[in-house]
């Protein structure tokens, strides 16, 4: 998905769903089959929470450079989490991730 400024990212944003823990199993053992989709809908259902992290963020920080970055960390978990096992919540993961990618994108500016 591709944003061309700040608000254009929390517009799309906005209209994506997020799914049911339900859902979420059925796309997590649909992904671990090779199922492309089945991943873009997984990314696509947490695409708010980033939203809600880049919102918390001063203006003066955020920048499209800063969301990509958020949004390749969320790929990126999505590929290595196992949705399968009943222990830590992805959201709580993912909100791990993202601070620690802004951290890392503030010590680069």
């Amino acid at each position: 998905m591709l944003f061309t400024d700040y608000n254009d990212f929390f517009e799309k944003a906005s209209r994506l769903e997020r799914t049911s823990r339900d859902e979420e199993l059925t796309l997590a053992r649909l992904m671990i089959e090779g199922d492309r989709e089945a991943r873009q809908k997984l990314i696509n259902s947490y695409i708010p929470v980033v939203a809600a992290f880049v919102r918390r963020v001063s203006k003066e920080m955020c920048s499209l450079e800063m969301i990509y970055r958020c949004i390749t960390a969320l790929e990126r978990e999505v590929d290595t989490f196992d949705f399968l096992q009943t222990g830590e919540s992805f959201t709580h993961r993912l909100n791990i991730v993202l601070r620690r990618e802004l951290t890392k994108f503030i010590a680069d500016k």
